[in-house]
């Protein structure tokens, strides 16, 4: 039988956040993460006696696709990826049947638009895409994509930047960055999102490791650092902190920073405060976009 994987959706939208905000993009979310950063849009994120968690209360009777759940205003917005009570949502395909349904939502079926010449850029995300069985995941599909001629030229992975890469991302990359198609050298990049004790409630030991994102820009030089940050002094003593940390291990990517809030309504609370706080830092700073424009539904 034929190797399958499995993700909670697939979908084409605009880069939400970042460098490429605003760019096409196709998108694949995988499952399971090695994080829960139940911490995020709590009250005090550092106190998990004080949070509230509405994915675990959820009532999932009435509820058979991804696209039918809300979006959670408190704990990680996309914790269906990862939390067990979700798994029977989740799709299970083979290669080849994910990129004939990520091929499926390419407006001309291609990455690259015969009318316009711009690259559509492919994303994996989660979840945590960098968990090993999702670096299988991640190879399996690229090689379909080289396959059928159709490889990206432009990839991003979404990763909490902890988890090292095995022999599959290895080739993933390396696929990606000498295309295959063409003999032209595509570029892959990596969108690294540290969770913050202060923000996300991850304890620092679990999810800062800057010898791991240092293996990343080993492979890849482009990236980005992007924290999610609640405006208190201790999310900012600790990005500073943090990076110092990645710059010392050879990091040496851009930070942007945006704030807490899987909502518009909850990016508005502190969204221009930490705007200002940013550049004033020197950070670069980023919106969630997708938010503004969709809700952050699932699905975009």
């Amino acid at each position: 039988m034929m190797k399958t994987f499995k993700y909670s959706e697939t979908f084409f939208s605009a880069q939400g956040e970042g460098q490429f905000t605003g760019r096409p993009s196709l998108w694949i979310r995988f499952y399971l993460c090695n994080l829960q950063c139940d911490g995020f849009g709590q009250d005090d994120p550092t106190n998990p006696d004080s949070w509230e968690l509405p994915y675990n209360d959820l009532d999932l009777k009435d509820i058979t696709t991804v696209e039918e759940l809300p979006v959670f205003s408190k704990g990680c917005d996309s914790s269906y990826t990862w939390s067990k009570k979700y798994r029977h949502l989740m799709k299970d395909k083979t290669a080849s049947d994910i990129v004939d349904e990520l091929e499926a939502l390419l407006p001309h079926g291609l990455f690259v638009n015969p009318d316009t010449k711009q690259d559509v850029h492919m994303v994996f995300t989660g979840g945590e895409p960098m968990m090993k069985h999702n670096q299988e995941a991640m190879c399996a599909i690229i090689k379909e994509f080289a396959k059928r001629k159709n490889l990206p030229s432009n990839v991003t992975v979404e990763t909490n930047g902890t988890q090292n890469i095995e022999v599959s991302g290895k080739l993933a990359v390396s696929c990606v960055q000498r295309n295959l198609k063409n003999g032209s050298w595509g570029k892959w990049f990596w969108s690294v999102s540290p969770k913050l004790w202060s923000t996300a409630g991850e304890k620092v030991a679990r999810a800062i490791k800057p010898g791991v994102v240092a293996g990343y820009a080993a492979e890849s030089k482009l990236g980005q650092l992007k924290y999610v940050v609640n405006g208190s002094s201790a999310s900012w003593d600790e990005v500073k902190e943090h990076t110092a940390l990645y710059r010392l291990n050879g990091v040496g990517w851009d930070v942007w920073i945006m704030g807490v809030g899987g909502t518009v309504e909850g990016l508005k609370l502190t969204e221009a405060d930490i705007a200002d706080e940013s550049i004033q830092l020197g950070y670069s700073y980023t919106t969630r976009a997708h938010c503004h424009i969709y809700g952050n539904a699932i699905g975009k």
